[in-house]
């Protein structure tokens, strides 16, 4: 007998909903501060002789670093000298094009302690990217590495024609300032002149540009105060219970929230460890988890399903993770003996909030989390309206989000207010979604992406989050094509796991007893590993190019070859 998904009741729900009240000014008596550089003098203070950062460095040949807080302090205070030395102002912008390392986390928060904005740049970017990056944020100085495998980003910097810094070796090749060279000029600074800087420094400065990754439009430049990512740090190592034992890897990278916010800042705030890996690797990767007796792990989906293919997998020691949940990969591994009280934490946000409006903590039960993506967190308001005329809807109704919070973007670079915010000061997510009668915020897709098939609404990331769920499919993307009879269809793109068999009936009934039927695609196209193409950071499917492929593929004939 088939299953039919089942529908949660909905009860009518205020025109605004709000998280419970914020009181900021209980952050500040309890020893937490809202702006960037106060934060690292706080944490440092409280755990000075704790591990911070530990990396195997490539640029060392591999050799492996270890920084405690009291060094993470040193080696902040050192770049915001050199910054000040340098002619660095209050609000001058400092570009970062680094991966994860300890100096990258040093250039962070050296910048925030030179009251300068930190802008950190994607090291995924294409030359031609990087060029248009820079022209966008116009940095004062820019720190960064000198290369990342086969990318030579010291040749970039030195055709950009701005004053750059670079970590590693030949520095001197393009005519650049080394690391050491850079540290050397803040020497005549003294602390009282940074601890000066940080004590006039207010939660409402400007202080971080964050650059959104899109697939074809030009990244958005997303301005935000020294709250916004300080808040996130605190309350994000609440959501995912750190503390000062916790050893966390991710090869997540610092340009994106999940990487500031959960990889560095909340296990900082924590005072735990931060296992530090520049790209990822998966055999690289279970060595560190090893060897560094690392207790969380933190990978994107595809990550941890490439870990667990790894064939040095069912041999490395894992019984240090703690922090694993449910039937997640490394929960069956067979070293593995997680937490039963922790779950991995889900939320809702975006860029434009500096990471998370609704969440749920890392308490809660797998049954809370599969629930929705969490309720409002304190500060935060949240409003629904139709998505084409912009008129108010009650929030069991689907919609787009319109939202305002603690973490809200300032707005966006080179854009007014009034092109940001409109003129109550809500900000158009273009996310589509609805709240439940317990307040779950629960997400359905982008406003633009959904597609709309024979008079109803199809959410793409509906059925691919579903798949998550069938171990033969590695990656999935459902994509709108045009249909003479109901306009749209959606279609499933999928790549299999090396061997599996599984074919389109299989996919489809297995998505039957997790989705209404309207939802279900009407065809599946199946591509080789690697096929479906993604952009640089390997993250977010190139849509535009993976319609022109599937095309192709529907057009062969009746019955194309890899085509259901």
């Amino acid at each position: 007998m088939e299953r039919r998904p089942v529908r949660e009741t909905r009860t009518a729900q205020p025109a605004v909903l709000s998280g419970p009240a914020l009181d900021l000014a209980e952050y500040l008596a309890s020893g937490r501060p809202l702006t960037i550089g106060g934060f690292l003098l706080e944490v440092c203070r409280r755990h000075a002789g704790n591990e911070a950062l530990v990396f195997d460095d490539p640029l060392r040949g591999g050799a492996t670093v270890r920084w405690s807080y009291a060094d993470l302090e040193r080696e902040s205070r050192a770049v915001a000298r050199a910054l000040i030395a340098s002619g660095i102002k209050r609000g001058d912008r400092v570009a970062t094009v680094m991966a994860n390392r300890p100096e990258a986390v040093a250039a962070y928060f050296g910048a925030a302690l030179a009251s300068a904005v930190i802008v950190p740049l994607s090291t995924f970017a294409t030359t031609p990217e990087l060029s248009t990056l820079l022209a966008a944020c116009t940095p004062a100085i820019v720190l960064a590495q000198t290369s990342m495998g086969k990318r030579d980003f010291a040749s970039d910097l030195a055709a950009a024609a701005i004053p750059a810094v670079v970590v590693g070796p030949e520095a001197d090749r393009c005519g650049l300032t080394g690391w050491e060279e850079f540290a050397d000029r803040g020497a005549a600074v003294a602390d009282p002149v940074i601890d000066g800087i940080i004590a006039a420094t207010r939660p409402e400065d400007t202080a971080l540009i964050l650059f959104s990754s899109g697939t074809t439009d030009t990244p958005k430049g997303v301005i935000h105060n020294q709250q916004a990512p300080t808040l996130q740090f605190w309350v994000q190592s609440e959501l995912f219970g750190r503390h000062e034992q916790t050893r966390m890897w991710t090869a997540l990278p610092m340009f994106w929230t999940a990487g500031m916010n959960t990889a560095m800042g909340a296990t900082l705030a924590a005072g735990g460890c931060w296992v530090m890996q520049e790209g990822f690797d998966a055999g690289v990767a279970l060595a560190l988890m090893e060897r560094e007796r690392v207790t969380e792990p933190y990978p994107l989906p595809h990550q941890a399903r490439t870990l667990a293919d790894h064939p040095a997998w069912p041999t490395t020691d894992l019984s240090s993770l703690r922090c694993v949940y449910g039937k997640a990969v490394f929960a069956r591994h067979p070293t593995v003996t997680g937490d039963p009280n922790w779950q991995m934490p889900v939320g809702w946000g975006m860029s434009e909030t500096c990471a998370f409006i609704s969440a749920f903590p890392s308490s809660s039960s797998r049954e809370t989390m599969k629930s929705s993506l969490g309720k409002l967190l304190p500060g935060n308001q949240l409003r629904v309206v139709d998505p084409d005329t912009g008129k108010p809807k009650t929030a069991t109704d689907d919609g787009e989000f319109l939202v305002k919070g603690p973490t809200m973007m300032i707005g966006y670079l080179g854009k007014s207010r009034e092109e940001c915010f409109d003129a109550d000061g809500w900000f158009h997510t273009g996310d589509v979604g609805h709240v439940d009668d317990t307040g779950g915020v629960h997400w359905s897709g982008r406003r633009n992406e959904v597609i709309r098939t024979g008079g109803a609404m199809v959410s793409p990331a509906e059925i691919e989050v579903a798949l998550r769920a069938y171990p033969p499919v590695t990656l999935a993307r459902v994509i709108a094509m045009p249909d003479e009879r109901l306009d749209q269809i959606p279609v499933l793109c999928v790549e299999l796991r090396d061997g599996a068999t599984e074919g389109a009936d299989e996919i489809l009934g297995f998505l039957r007893e997790r989705v209404a039927a309207y939802k279900v695609p009407k065809k599946v196209v199946f591509f080789d590993s690697g096929q479906i193409p993604l952009t640089a950071s390997a993250t977010k499917v190139r849509d535009d190019e993976l319609r022109t492929l599937v095309s192709a593929k529907l057009n062969v004939g009746s019955n194309p070859d890899g085509a259901s």
